[in-house]
Formats: C-alpha cells, structure tokens, sequence
C-alpha cells in the first residue's frame, strides 16, 4: 500500500513540482541558480516520496492542496537543502520585483 501511495504522490505532487521549478526558472539569468534548482528537486524529490511514505495523512493532505492549488508546491522544498534555498531566495526577490511593477 505504501507503494500506491508513493506513486500517486509522485504523480500529483512530484511531476508538477518539477514542472513548476522549472517553468519558474525560466529566464533566470545565472546558470548556478538553474543548477540549484536542478540539485535541489534531484535530492528532496527522494526524501518527499519517503515522507509520503511513512504519513499517509500528509501525503494526502498535500496532493490535495497542490491539485487545487491551495499549496505551492514549492512550499514542500522550503528550509531543506542549501541548494533550495538559494533558489527560493532567487525567486521570490524576481516574483517581488514582479508584484511591485503591476
């Protein structure tokens, strides 16, 4: 059963995290942010089929919110790697340079 539930998770929560990583690097300008970015969905996409794994409730609760769009999935990635990090601050100062020029 965990097996099912590792494979729904990967695909409603993993395949469009990677998507999403990757459509939000588009046109960013330094390739070693690209390869953070790059880094970081190749390690924690591992320990997040792990967790899904091991609490089913979690794993629910997070295919849910990311299929309707109540969770950003690049919310499941936040604070776990040194590589993520330096993507997420990467893009959040672009999305907030993007906010302020609406």
């Amino acid at each position: 059963m965990s097996e099912f539930i590792s494979y729904l998770f990967a695909l409603l929560v993993v395949g469009p995290l990677q998507a999403e990583v990757s459509e939000r690097l588009q046109g960013i300008p330094s390739a070693d942010i690209v390869q953070a970015g790059r880094v970081c969905i190749t390690e924690e996409a591992p320990r997040l089929l792990q967790r899904a794994q091991d609490d089913w409730a979690w794993a629910a609760a997070n295919a849910i919110g990311v299929g309707i769009g109540a969770v950003d999935p690049l919310s499941l990635l936040a604070g776990q790697s040194q590589d993520c990090n330096r993507m997420f601050q990467v893009l959040s100062n672009r999305e907030e340079g993007e906010r302020e020029d609406v």
